[in-house]
């Protein structure tokens, strides 16, 4: 993660990235299932020389009407991987498309706050935001090195 300034939107651009992850279902009790995702993660990443770096988390949704139901809403915590080969069964894979976004980073972890100015930035620069058919999107970052967090915008139309 760049050290990117707290509050201050930014333009940001990724190619393709390959993704594993423990999803967590349902909003009850979901502080205790991303804290369980996370340690389990830490653990076992150390373990597969797939991962990239397994300080660096990004938090998906998948883009259904499902995520509006507190019973059926899905976050997945993941780790980014160079491929799939060797990666268990069990761990949910997701390749995510090329895309632009909006990032704001919150020193604080606060993500209405960001998403208050990641908004604002996009309203006042004309952006365009969909999710183009997608079946994920990064809602957030965390880069525990550096106890950075960062908060996605939908991908930016051309």
């Amino acid at each position: 993660m760049q050290n990117k300034d707290h509050m201050k939107p930014v333009l940001i651009e990724h190619e393709e990235i390959k993704l594993i992850g423990i999803p967590c279902i349902s909003l009850k009790d979901m502080k205790s299932k991303y804290e369980n995702a996370k340690e389990s993660l830490f653990a076992i990443s150390q373990h597969l020389p797939q991962v990239v770096n397994e300080r660096i988390h990004y938090g998906i949704w998948p883009i259904t009407e499902l995520q509006d139901h507190p019973e059926t809403h899905a976050y997945i915590l993941c780790v980014e991987v160079k491929s799939y080969d060797g990666i268990p069964e069990w761990f949910t894979k997701i390749t995510l498309p090329k895309q632009s976004c909006v990032v704001v980073a919150n020193n604080d972890h606060d993500f209405n706050a960001a998403g208050e100015a990641l908004y604002s930035f996009v309203e006042k620069n004309n952006l365009e935001l969909s999710s183009n058919g997608r079946e994920y999107r990064i809602c957030e970052k965390y880069d525990y090195d550096v106890d950075g967090y960062e908060r996605y915008s939908l991908p930016i139309v051309s």
